[in-house]
């Protein structure tokens, strides 16, 4: 059951304006739901902006803190359209980002650790060149080289 808790309302008529039952008038500047003509359908309950339209079963039983828990447990959250909109085009970067620009990334610098690791040398006076006219290969060289200390 629908009602309007006449401290709260403002008579705005926004209730009125979005009942599709035409079952909200507002009669010396508060609303009014006739129960007879009203569904249930709550569209008036989420387009209040005062929040003076509750909705609970028995009107006797609730004192005025029940009312105001049942106003702040049936508001849904605010999201603003701007983050409404973000979110999907944000999230679909996101999963491009770490599908292809995380790995080529990854991947360039073991690339360039590889090299400087090579050019190092072995440390023992050495150092391997590769001969030219050869290229090296991804997976090639430096990664899987492990270094051997002397004893």
């Amino acid at each position: 059951m629908l009602y309007v808790d006449e401290n709260r309302c403002s008579g705005c008529g926004v209730c009125e304006e979005v009942c599709p039952t035409a079952a909200i008038t507002l009669s010396s500047g508060v609303a009014a739901i006739d129960q007879e003509r009203c569904t249930q359908c709550e569209a008036c309950f989420q387009a209040c902006p005062e929040q003076a339209i509750l909705s609970v079963s028995d009107r006797s039983l609730v004192s005025q803190r029940d009312r105001a828990a049942a106003v702040a447990k049936s508001e849904p959250p605010q999201v603003s359209s701007i983050a409404a909109r973000a979110a999907p085009a944000l999230a679909a970067t996101l999963m491009f980002i770490g599908r292809e620009v995380v790995p080529r990334a990854a991947g360039f610098l073991l690339d360039v650790v590889d090299r400087r690791l090579a050019s190092q040398g072995s440390g023992d006076g050495e150092t391997k060149s590769q001969p030219s006219g050869q290229s090296r290969g991804p997976g090639a060289g430096g990664r899987r080289r492990r270094r051997r200390r002397g004893g």
